[in-house]
């Protein structure tokens, strides 16, 4: 009995268990997207992203201390489908971290552009709220395009629900579908 047992909850857990791809996987499947594409498309991008990892530019280590804050301060991204007549392929997008009833939450627009694609992106609302009350909330000005902020989508796994990219800075991030 003990044995089935211990083979059931094996089961389970390689069952629930996700395959996430490692550093040096990520930078094949980059050079593969800049050459051909990542096959990432609009409608795979939509939803609520939990972070899970960062690699910081020249470094072949996780950047440990970073990725755990951003797990423990349970970071984001989301990705909704922006609705209006003009914008046929634009996301209201929005970053955020809580601790405990706080959370900052940065919200703006983007869109994909290229094949590879990028995703340029803006910010211009940044809230404070202790549950779902705002304690501040700012407007911030529109960059002009030059200026904005993007992630070079690298790849993602639909069905492990994975997505990566390379932000501005050079990092790798790492982030699962929520």
């Amino acid at each position: 009995s003990s044995l089935f047992r211990s083979t059931n909850k094996k089961e389970v857990l390689e069952k629930n268990s996700i395959n996430l791809p490692d550093k040096e996987k990520l930078l094949n499947l980059e050079k593969l997207a800049s050459r051909e594409s990542s096959g990432i498309d609009f409608d795979s991008l939509v939803g609520n992203w939990k972070f899970v990892s960062v690699w910081k530019k020249d470094n072949d280590e996780k950047d440990s201390v970073f990725s755990s804050l951003l797990r423990v301060f349970s970071a984001n991204l989301e990705l909704i489908k922006d609705f209006s007549p003009q914008s046929q392929l634009k996301f209201s997008i929005s970053a955020s971290i809580q601790f405990g009833l706080f959370s900052i939450k940065f919200s703006g627009s983007g869109y994909l552009k290229g094949n590879q694609p990028y995703l340029p992106f803006f910010f211009n609302l940044i809230e404070f709220k202790s549950g779902s009350n705002v304690l501040y909330s700012r407007s911030i000005k529109e960059p002009v395009e030059k200026e904005t902020s993007f992630f070079a989508l690298i790849a993602s796994d639909e069905r492990e629900g994975w997505l990566s990219a390379r932000g501005q800075g050079g990092a790798i991030i790492l982030w699962l579908k929520d």
